[in-house]
């Protein structure tokens, strides 16, 4: 792969007369596909290098460590919230996340640890985002959908499933 940028729109391996399979598919801006690491390249390193391109826009104005928290909490913790609610996120990608994250609010060094930062204003914290507690509460939100989902709405979407003998 190298250096060259990957394009989705040709990701096409083979076509035939009326049919075109393509290695990946792309769903309300998140990518599938069975290619492990593509698949990790296009769905988190270019979303993280967004971010962190729109963090450094924030970087010349001379913020306050809370305004720096309100920009983190505003521009970056959603859009992982929300890849994190249709794909699995691995640690690996969490970690690198936040550390994206705390070197914007520390401007670059470790100065408070994480810690600190994220605890209640009571405790001496300023109330950072723990980007690995909201992303595992916005997975868990999305298995208590899906568990709350009763016999008779679940027939509304597929009726063939529960055509069965032990009605």
């Amino acid at each position: 792969m190298g250096n060259q940028k990957l394009n989705p729109a040709t990701l096409a391996t083979c076509s035939g007369k009326d049919i075109t399979i393509k290695k990946a598919i792309k769903i309300l801006g998140v990518y599938f596909m069975h290619n492990q690491f593509l698949w990790k390249k296009l769905n988190f390193e270019e979303t993280l290098k967004s971010i962190n391109e729109k963090l450094r826009f924030w970087n010349w104005r001379n913020l306050t460590i809370l305004g720096l928290i309100q920009i983190v909490k505003t521009f970056a913790v959603p859009i992982l919230k929300y890849r994190a609610g249709l794909v699995c996120m691995h640690k690996d990608i969490i970690m690198e996340a936040n550390k994206i994250l705390f070197n914007f609010i520390g401007k670059g060094k470790d100065i408070v640890k994480r810690s600190t930062l994220i605890s209640d204003m009571e405790k001496g914290g300023v109330r950072a985002p723990h980007l690995e507690l909201a992303i595992k509460t916005q997975q868990m939100l999305c298995c208590k959908k899906i568990c709350q989902f009763t016999t008779k709405q679940l027939e509304n979407y597929s009726p063939t499933l529960f055509e069965t003998s032990w009605r």
